[in-house]
């Protein structure tokens, strides 16, 4: 292919992705990156990591420096606002009046968190976290908080709770399903974190939410749908997130709640692409549209667009569900599909004692689907390659094996001898 007007907006998982890929295949074409945060790539997955104290300054969470993108032989457009794209005289528009023609687009914008809604107080007086102005944020007002009140049950809140506890602080979590992390484990596996929770003194409530937050004397109390009523210095929310598409309102870019996309990760518009989360991709098992909002998958979905943008024709294979973390000592992994009518066969090993929770999901057919993983998540990426091979789970199924971490080796020697 000839030189090419490359446009990648998007400076985190999918986008950076991207321009490695394409650079690999193409060092003539022109790159023209563009992001509204002032910084280099760095790790969100991290930022938890930066407000507790493991990572001393910011400078620990940056992927690459400046440095790195002119030795790419990137031009970068940092700290620069995206109004809007004209599709048919294909240029980005920028703030200040400005305009970027491309003749090749990846809309890797991502997301923004959720804030509620609730009575007596300003949405952006709610706590939230997904970029490093947010980390820098909570870790300068960690020590000033006693009392905090968490909405949601998610993993932002987990680990963002993780990330401020002090020891003799008050911290609640306010869950409106009927269990904690209900999109990434079943009642069982949520129960054994909960347990865990209440151990070291952190409240859930489930099946509640807050409703409104009244000011007394110089002091918050935060009333909740049942009447009850807290003291609170401060509220954080993990409601979830909204793919950050608002400019794209006259661009005749499909979109539905993010940039539908086809197996090419393409748009309906020829040439523009869209990655990560401000993209609607197929599910791995159903092929529906989805938005996950996970690192690993937009890197993936960036590597893609990476390699189509320089001319081959990769297919996405379809995200797959994938979450890790650790959360006050307790290793938590969710993959795949553990819940759906397609889960013939459930195989689970229990060990309260130890803290340990294993559930591997086969379909009708013997196929691995799924599993939870609760302080014996060494082999999540042995069983992440069986899933994504629509591996048989029989020889699991027939040896005790599954009831604990499987080891590489026993996987290739398995494979090798055909019963697999």
């Amino acid at each position: 292919m000839g030189k090419k007007r490359i446009v990648i907006i998007g400076n985190s998982a999918a986008g950076l992705a991207a321009l490695e890929t394409f650079r690999k295949k193409d060092q003539e074409s022109k790159i023209t990156l563009i992001d509204r945060e002032p910084y280099p790539a760095y790790s969100r997955v991290i930022t938890p990591y930066f407000i507790m104290g493991g990572i001393k300054g910011e400078e620990g969470l940056f992927l690459r420096d400046k440095n790195y993108y002119k030795s790419m032989g990137v031009r970068t457009l940092f700290g620069t606002e995206v109004l809007g794209i004209d599709a048919q005289k294909r240029e980005v528009l920028l703030d200040q009046e400005k305009k970027e023609p491309f003749d090749l687009l990846l809309i890797a914008t991502g997301s923004s968190p959720v804030r509620p809604k609730i009575r007596g107080i300003k949405k952006e007086e709610i706590g939230v976290l997904r970029n490093l102005d947010h980390a820098k944020y909570l870790k300068d007002l960690k020590p000033q908080v006693q009392k905090v009140l968490f909405l949601g049950g998610g993993l932002v809140s987990l680990q963002t709770l993780q990330a401020l506890y002090r020891k003799g602080g008050q911290y609640t979590m306010v869950v409106k399903s009927n269990h904690l992390l209900s999109q990434i484990l079943d009642q069982e596996a949520s129960e054994f974190v909960e347990r865990h929770l209440e151990k070291i003194g952190i409240r859930v409530l489930k099946s509640r939410d807050v409703v409104q937050l009244r000011r007394k004397r110089g002091t918050k109390i935060a009333i909740l749908d049942n009447g009850e009523e807290m003291e609170v210095d401060f509220i954080f929310a993990g409601k979830g997130i909204e793919p950050n598409i608002q400019f794209l309102k006259r661009s005749k870019i499909q979109t539905q709640r993010g940039i539908l996309v086809n197996h090419f990760l393409e748009t309906n518009l020829e040439g523009i692409y869209a990655a990560g989360d401000v993209a609607e991709t197929p599910d791995f098992f159903t092929q529906k549209k989805v938005i996950y909002g996970l690192w690993p998958s937009a890197i993936e979905q960036g590597e893609i667009v990476g390699r189509n943008m320089a001319g081959e024709r990769g297919v996405y294979p379809g995200n797959l569900r994938m979450n890790v973390t650790r959360i006050f000592g307790l290793s938590i992994a969710s993959i795949g599909d553990f819940r759906s009518s397609r889960v013939g066969e459930v195989l689970i090993k229990k060990d309260e004692k130890r803290g340990h929770y294993r559930k591997l999901c086969l379909d009708q057919n013997g196929i691995l689907i799924g599993a939870l993983l609760i302080n014996q998540v060494e082999d999540l990426g042995v069983l992440q390659g069986l899933i994504r091979e629509r591996k048989s789970g029989e020889m699991l199924k027939s040896k005790a094996l599954w009831r604990s971490p499987i080891h590489y080796g026993f996987l290739f020697k398995t494979i090798l001898q055909g019963r697999m």
